[in-house]
């Protein structure tokens, strides 16, 4: 299955798909990641490291031909989409194939409003016409991040207001830490017991994901 990690612009989406990818992998899940952003930052983070797992790099218009074949029997394929305010191309590749999309938006008035402005529900309905035919659009969630650590109310109301709105959210939420923002090439990550395990677990329980 595929996994696409998307936003109308940066949002740490390079940093959400690298510690779900170690998340994963911890939990005994056999992952592989795929670069879709021109920006190669995903990529060069494996280089520099040394896990067991692999990312492929394919930023490419052509990603929903190319990917399946390059993804092992049985493994995850976590994406790294490019904002898709300027790489629509990619964006509707990568979600022809998606079998669970992430919309990745900061804890704030001005992403929620970015996503209106895409429109992101739009986007992803013109993309899903350009699935194969009998290929249903998959399920579609929203993770909140860069929240401050110790606020509840403001992060809790953009959920809110979301799930008014038709959203599924995620009840875990991505604190604005050093841990992650702190996230380069060649340090080293611990995904047990991070807030990535717990979306995995979440994951799970809600049916998105399974061995």
């Amino acid at each position: 299955m595929f996994i696409a990690a998307v936003s109308p612009r940066s949002t740490g989406k390079t940093t959400v798909i690298w510690w779900l990818l170690h998340a994963l992998h911890a939990r005994g899940y056999d992952v592989k990641g795929f670069d879709a952003d021109e920006s190669k930052q995903l990529y060069r983070w494996w280089q520099a490291s040394d896990q067991e797992f692999d990312v492929a790099r394919l930023a490419d218009t052509r990603f929903h031909e190319e990917a399946p074949g390059e993804l092992p029997d049985g493994h995850v394929g976590a994406v790294d989409c490019g904002h898709l305010e300027n790489h629509a191309g990619i964006g509707y590749s990568v979600l022809r194939v998606a079998d669970l999309t992430i919309v990745v938006c900061a804890a704030t008035n001005g992403d929620v409003e970015r996503m209106e402005e895409l429109p992101m529900d739009g986007f992803l309905e013109l993309s899903w016409r350009k699935r194969a035919d009998n290929v249903p659009p998959p399920p579609v969630w929203v993770l909140l991040v860069r929240v401050q650590p110790g606020t509840r109310t403001s992060p809790e109301g953009i959920r809110k207001g979301l799930v008014d709105e038709g959203w599924n959210v995620f009840t875990t939420m991505i604190p604005s830490v050093q841990k992650y923002a702190n996230t380069g090439e060649g340090l080293p990550i611990h995904a047990a017991g991070s807030h990535f395990d717990e979306l995995v677990t979440e994951m799970e329980q809600r049916g998105l994901i399974s061995k």
